[in-house]
């Protein structure tokens, strides 16, 4: 009869749209935010932003059996140079919530980029994410005191509870940055994606609520004359170890404005040269 045609129609509806929302799942994503740029006295661009890719893992979408998941983390960790343990350690903080997403790198290459997107039916749970990556364009110049970034450890997170933190976060981890960490980092944003049962996307990115970036900070260093104060520092303690002086093996200068005690220039003995490819920077390297 009419009815029953009309019943059979709603169940058979049903039952498609049942099985379309089971393969198909809407994801909320995270939109970095780009830190604030940070500038001397002048104006000079101490800090910037590039735009770089980041490697996100969604542990909900992979393999569901350890053999075939040890196979993809494997897989993962030959192109990531990543350990597998190391994969799994940064997987770990999130077991109780497998539908955030794991960044396991940050500032991926080219190459790296052009393989996983050529063999993605191999990386189940597996995408690649705009985000922004460090640049200090004056390499070491003032890194003893402008510091760097890092990703947001335990100890760090547990220490800045209820104040807006989440695992996986890049934070100020010495210097300036770390000092002026909450008025440099933005605001993220969010959107939506829909994914398949194997966490491929199946739909564009909408944007839901817009990242808000960092304030900028302006310094009342003068980038050139901490230019001349290093380049002074280096000259003055080679020419005093070439006069075999004792005492030769450190040295600083301070250069203040006398109207108003603003620090212009800072050096030390020793300077940090920034990496400006990445910003999962655990420690400072040291250049002579």
């Amino acid at each position: 009869t009419g009815v029953q045609t009309c019943a059979l129609t709603i169940l058979l509806s049903g039952d498609k749209s049942l099985a379309q929302a089971t393969q198909n799942r809407v994801r909320t994503i995270q939109i970095d935010a780009p830190r604030g740029v940070i500038l001397d006295r002048y104006g000079h661009v101490l800090v910037s932003n590039v735009a770089g890719t980041s490697l996100e893992l969604w542990p909900a979408d992979l393999p569901k059996t350890w053999a075939a998941e040890k196979a993809e983390l494997e897989r993962l960790a030959t192109i990531t140079n990543l350990s597998v343990q190391a994969i799994l350690a940064k997987i770990k903080p999130y077991a109780q919530d497998p539908l955030t997403p794991v960044i396991l790198v940050r500032g991926v290459h080219d190459d790296q980029i052009a393989y996983l997107k050529e063999h993605q039916v191999q990386f189940p749970g597996v995408q690649l994410a705009d985000s922004f990556l460090r640049r200090y364009p004056y390499q070491s110049l003032g890194a003893h005191f402008l510091g760097y970034v890092g990703e947001i450890n335990q100890a760090e997170l547990d220490a800045r509870k209820g104040q807006g933190y989440s695992p996986g976060d890049i934070i100020g981890q010495a210097g300036v940055e770390s000092g002026y960490d909450t008025y440099l980092r933005g605001h993220d944003g969010a959107a939506q994606l829909t994914v398949d049962s194997r966490g491929r996307p199946t739909s564009a990115i909408t944007p839901k609520v817009n990242p808000r970036p960092g304030n900028a900070l302006r310094l009342t260093i003068d980038i050139g004359l901490q230019r001349a104060a290093e380049r002074a520092l280096k000259y003055g303690i080679t020419l005093a170890r070439q006069n075999n002086e004792p005492y030769a093996d450190g040295g600083a200068i301070v250069a203040l404005d006398p109207r108003d005690g603003s620090i212009l220039a800072l050096a030390d003995r020793k300077s940090t040269r920034l990496n400006s490819s990445h910003t999962d920077i655990s420690r400072m390297p040291s250049s002579a």
